[in-house]
């Protein structure tokens, strides 16, 4: 639940919108871990979809100049949607428009995200295109970091969230449905295809605070991190299409 800080920004946010939009706007939403139970104070972002009737350049140019305050105040950047876009994307973006339905909260106007029709038919292709993306830029950040302790368990915590959504998107092809917690993503994952991720586990209990880092070094931590990924993405890799309808998988 959000404190009453956070939901006064969020009223705020939401009138600076529609005063900028006016009859443009036709829904400001949060969703994400705002949205649920697993919004952690001073580390998670408020994600906002803001959708309009046209996504014209004008509406850009209104935004643009209070990215830096809605910044400070902890928002993330805004997705923008129109409604051209979300009719012609329910089959290129099933994973994101899963996440936003399944937990969103609507600040104002219509609540275009609950009667959305939502194609499923490329979901198993596109959570593969995102892990093997995902993996790629995780290793290429580690090269990054330097071996610098900071930055690169901050890496690992922000990558962290993705991973997890596609196990949200892997648990749903096999017909589980409805509003689920980190850590019942992690829990049923890990039963449902017979795998444990200890270290993805340690990552979660961190960043819920539950537990501290260990004192193992943080690129040993990585390497057992990363080993957890990328079999992640082997088991996408082996999935069927439609295996919500294989009781056998």
């Amino acid at each position: 639940m959000l404190d009453a800080r956070t939901e006064k920004t969020l009223s705020r946010f939401t009138q600076e919108v529609r005063q900028l939009l006016g009859a443009e706007l036709l829904a400001v939403a949060l969703y994400g871990s705002g949205a649920g139970s697993d919004f952690v104070t001073g580390m998670s972002d408020l994600n906002i979809v803001l959708v309009v009737k046209e996504l014209r350049f004008e509406i850009l140019q209104k935004l643009q100049p209070h990215m830096r305050a809605w910044h400070r105040r902890g928002f993330a950047l805004p997705l923008l949607l129109d409604q051209e876009f979300l009719e012609r994307s329910r089959d290129v973006f099933p994973m994101e428009l899963h996440d936003i339905q399944e937990q969103h909260r609507l600040l104002w106007g219509e609540d275009v995200f609950r009667t959305l029709e939502i194609d499923d038919r490329h979901l198993r292709f596109q959570a593969e295109h995102e892990a093997r993306a995902k993996l790629l830029r995780l290793r290429a950040l580690y090269l990054e970091c330097a071996g610098k302790r900071a930055p690169l368990r901050l890496l690992m915590l922000d990558s962290l969230k993705t991973f997890l959504s596609l196990m949200r998107a892997l648990l749903r092809l096999h017909g589980e449905q409805g509003l689920l917690t980190y850590s019942e993503i992690l829990e049923r994952f890990e039963r449902r295809f017979d795998t444990a991720l200890p270290r993805m586990r340690q990552l979660l209990a961190i960043r819920t605070r539950q537990q501290g880092w260990p004192a193992e070094a943080a690129a040993d931590f990585f390497r057992g991190y990363l080993i957890e990924v990328q079999r992640l993405v082997g088991i996408i890799d082996h999935l069927s299409a439609s295996p919500a309808h294989d009781h056998s998988a």
